[in-house]
């Protein structure tokens, strides 16, 4: 009760202390200090159903910022730029970046906003492409503004780990531009996608690859290339990426089913069981059959 009494407060503050700006709002606040170092914290956030002459235009700002319009129009000017606002449409910038935000008059704009710090936010901005953009149209709107939705909704509620909650939905947000945003990295160089495109081939074919040739072929690269890109793009080498994915999976198919080990071998593409069973001790630190039954007995323990 006396948290909703607190927003009424906040609320009525900030829609009657700027007239003409904001015709409705709610807002939510984090006890985020400034200078902390964290990976990513939530300052605050809010929702803003803009009047006619909504203008907002700021020389620095000390925080990471993105506002989703939800309904309306509007414009973002940045850098020499102004960038059309409209539904589905994602803006934002790193802290220090001047900016003009103004509403549409015949159509002002509603939107959610969230601003946020930490050692990783830069990073998480930048490869969102929101860094170098500030504009993303959504491919997926609706899928935005769910994700957006629930930060606002958990950051008004405040339920237990709240700001750990917004923290991840946010790193979903932005995580998720990098992926679904068309051209999002039009100078992307020949050797990085022939590397991601021989990685999306092991992650979908690893069980039955039997060694790294195999994927040379398939990408039609040559294998000493293909270890070349990823020392140069991965942690790890071809071999050692395909057999960590292996033994994941021997793993988990010794947990959940009852399959024999020799069997549970096969299917991860090991005709030798005690190779495979010495690989495994190798990297889990328990032989295939000591890890089911250690298991087992902490599940009944």
């Amino acid at each position: 009760m006396k948290n909703n009494t607190y927003r009424k407060k906040i609320k009525k503050k900030y829609t009657a202390g700027i007239p003409g700006h904001v015709l409705d709002a709610d807002y939510f606040y984090y006890d985020t200090a400034p200078y902390e170092h964290q990976e990513l914290a939530i300052v605050c956030g809010g929702y803003e159903k803009c009047a006619s002459d909504f203008d907002i235009n700021r020389n620095n700002y000390p925080y990471c910022f993105i506002k989703y319009t939800v309904k309306g129009k509007g414009m973002l000017e940045i850098k020499n730029k102004i960038l059309p606002l409209k539904p589905g449409v994602l803006t934002g910038f790193e802290s220090g970046t001047a900016h003009h935000y103004k509403a549409d008059p015949k159509d002002p704009m509603e939107h959610i906003f969230i601003t946020f710090v930490g050692n990783r936010a830069g990073s998480l901005f930048r490869k969102s492409a929101l860094a170098k953009r500030h504009c993303l149209e959504a491919a997926n709107p609706e899928d935005v503004l769910k994700i957006c939705r629930r930060i606002l909704d958990t950051g008004l509620q405040k339920p237990a780990f709240s700001q750990e909650i917004c923290c991840s939905y946010l790193r979903i947000l932005l995580l998720e531009r990098a992926v679904s945003v068309p051209n999002i990295s039009p100078h992307v160089s020949i050797s990085m996608s022939t590397y991601r495109k021989c990685k999306r081939y092991i992650d979908s074919n690893f069980s039955s690859i039997l060694n790294p040739s195999e994927v040379a072929e398939q990408c039609g690269i040559n294998v000493r290339y293909l270890a070349s890109l990823f020392k140069r793009y991965g942690l790890l080498s071809p071999s050692q990426y395909i057999q960590r994915l292996k033994l994941n999976k021997a793993a988990n198919l010794l947990l959940t089913t009852d399959l024999k080990i020799k069997e549970i071998a096969e299917q991860v593409g090991y005709f030798d069981p005690y190779h495979f069973s010495k690989n495994f001790k190798h990297f889990h630190g328990r032989w295939p059959n000591h890890y089911r039954l250690e298991h087992m007995r902490n599940e009944i323990a």
